[in-house]
Order: structure tokens, then sequence, then C-alpha cells
């Protein structure tokens, strides 16, 4: 019996045409375009959060210039007044009464200046701002509940209120230190164990 011979190019031209490996190689770039589709979907969304922000924090400064620079001017102008009133009360003899205003006026001139937002907001921010659903980078949604666990098997909690930083501890992958951001929609940081490592998370309710 013979047996014929095929060359080896057309051998070659065979496997790479054949339909199996053409179906599994169409398979690989749809689930990679996807995937990066995904990626990217999920860093300019990033993005446009970043710019919002950039521009929510610069709408705060300008108006915590100006809602300084307006206290200022109210302390300058009851200043002037009671110290008009301290040296009235100093020329009639009322020395009690002019020493209580000057000390008016000292607890005036030493008081500081805060615009009404900065109190209580860090707070409220680190009880309830993280409570809900988010989008993580890996395309991963989380729902983070209010006693520190998570849908998952996960678990959260504050580890710097200053900051707003928060620590969740994954069941199978390192931990990551993340930071709350001003408006309550971003999760921003790293892996514990990496600084490198760059991780974040965006709600989605």
């Amino acid at each position: 019996m013979r047996h014929q011979l095929f060359p080896l190019n057309v051998i070659f031209i065979a496997i790479v045409a054949s339909p199996f490996t053409s179906g599994n190689s169409a398979e690989v770039e749809k689930k990679e375009s996807s995937e990066s589709i995904v990626a990217t979907e999920l860093d300019r969304h990033e993005i446009s959060i970043r710019t919002l922000d950039r521009s929510y924090r610069e709408s705060i400064a300008s108006l915590n210039e100006a809602y300084q620079a307006d206290r200022e001017s109210l302390r300058k102008a009851i200043t002037k007044k009671l110290t008009k009133q301290q040296k009235l009360l100093t020329e009639q003899g009322k020395l009690d009464e002019a020493v209580a205003v000057r000390e008016r006026i000292t607890q005036l001139s030493s008081k500081r200046i805060l615009p009404p937002l900065s109190f209580g907001v860090t707070s409220d921010l680190s009880t309830h701002g993280i409570v809900g659903t988010w989008r993580w980078n890996n395309g991963v949604d989380v729902r983070n509940l209010s006693d520190g666990k998570t849908n998952g098997n996960c678990t959260w909690k504050l580890v710097d209120g200053s900051k707003n930083e928060y620590l969740f501890n994954w069941s199978k992958i390192p931990a990551d230190r993340v930071r709350l951001s001003g408006n309550g929609r971003v999760l921003e940081g790293t892996k514990a164990n990496d600084l490198t490592f760059r991780v974040w998370a965006v709600r989605i309710d």
C-alpha cells in the first residue's frame, strides 16, 4: 500500500486554517476585546469623576476664600464698634464693664474662622459614605454593609478618620487601603502590602 506524503507547508497551512483553531482564536479575541472595553469605560468614568472632584474642590476653595474674607470683614466691624464702646466706658469710669468688653474683643480676635461645612462632614462620610454598592477596578460589584461586612467574603473598617481611609480585608487576595473622596463617590488607594499596586472603586447606587 502506498501512502501519499504531503509537504510540511501544506500541513502547517491546514492546521492554521482549521475551523477549531480559528474559532478558539476568535473567542479569545472577543473576550479580550470585551475586557478591554470594560477597562476603558471604567477608566473614562474615573477620569470624569476626577474632573468633577477637581471642579468641586476649586469651587469649594473659592467659596471658602470668599467666606473667610466676609467673616473677617464682619469681625473687624464688630471689633471697631466694641473698641469704641470700651473707650467710652473707660472714660465714664466704668472700668469693670470696659474690661469685660475688652475680653470679648480678645475672644473675637482669637477665634478661628471656619466655614459651616467644616463641621460634621468628615464624621458623616466616615460612618455613612462608604455604605452602598461599589464597582471595583476589576469589574466586580461589591455592596458594603453598615456592620463592616460586605455581600461577599470581605470585611472593611475605618483606619484613619481624619483622612477617610479604609481597609478592605479580602478572603483570597491581599487587603486594599483606600481613601474616600470628598464627594463620597470614589474609593482610591493601593494594596496594603504593595503601594505601587493601584486600586479604586466607584459608587454605582
